[in-house]
């Protein structure tokens, strides 16, 4: 039987629905959602990582910040390729990753891609809103996230498509006026030279925690989270209003 479409929620206003699901969201309530889920990222670790810094200093910063990307970045990365139907190892399937990271939230970090061939592309931040965080603290906080953090997990990232990628700064903060954009330009090319890095021990861990292997249910219709999988199930009973309050 063909699925029936049903325009979504615009928004969340009116009564509490005890059974509310994301997909009850229109499109672009939706989009509104991902933006701020991208951009909570972000809020997530300006809170803990400040909260790092304030008791033990900026080098901890660095170090739990790499920690942090590394075991997460390659993880997230393979889920969110294989729900979106990313295909292939080359440039644009690793530009089509970081689209959708949720490091780069749209608009807060206005990245710009040039796909010059397969193996070989380019992408900048016409406007980094981390940069915007981090600059008023000085130039050793702007090269501790553009140089030591970004030098230890762009690479990784990239890796997680492509063995043979890596990602080199064309040019990176500090900036030599408040005027100077993009504020940064980031080189990708994939070669045979390219050193492969291992899989760092903070990745094998977290491939080991809960959330790496949760699979999410169908939709109510019975779609599947994953389309890869080829499967189609019936869709779960929608729970009343007053199930599961004692009511009868």
């Amino acid at each position: 039987m063909e699925r029936q479409e049903t325009p979504g929620r615009p928004d969340y206003s009116g009564p509490f629905d005890p059974d509310f699901r994301y997909e009850d969201l229109s499109k672009e309530a939706l989009v509104r959602l991902v933006r701020e889920y991208a951009l909570t990222v972000h809020l997530l670790d300006r809170s803990g990582l400040a909260a790092v810094g304030l008791r033990y200093g900026q080098e901890a910063v660095e170090e739990i910040a790499i920690d942090e990307w590394r075991g997460a970045s390659p993880i997230y990365g393979e889920r969110l390729r294989r729900i979106l139907g990313i295909e292939g190892d080359d440039v644009e399937a690793i530009f089509k990753v970081l689209q959708v990271d949720p490091g780069f939230p749209h608009h807060y970090m206005d990245v710009r891609y040039e796909v010059v061939d397969e193996r070989h592309g380019f992408f900048e931040l016409a406007h980094c809103g981390a940069l915007m965080d981090v600059e008023p603290w000085g130039d050793r906080a702007v090269t501790g996230m553009c140089h030591t953090i970004e030098d230890g997990t762009f690479d990784v990232t990239a890796q997680a498509v492509n063995p043979k990628a890596r990602i080199r700064h064309v040019h990176r903060p500090p900036r030599s006026s408040p005027d100077q954009v993009p504020h940064c330009r980031w080189e990708v090319v994939i070669a045979d030279d390219t050193e492969t890095l291992p899989e760092a021990d903070i990745t094998a861990l977290t491939r080991r925690t809960t959330p790496a292997s949760f699979e999410f249910p169908p939709f109510r219709d019975g779609t599947p989270h994953d389309p890869g999988s080829g499967t189609s199930v019936a869709p779960p009973p929608r729970r009343s209003a007053g199930a599961g309050d004692g009511s009868s």
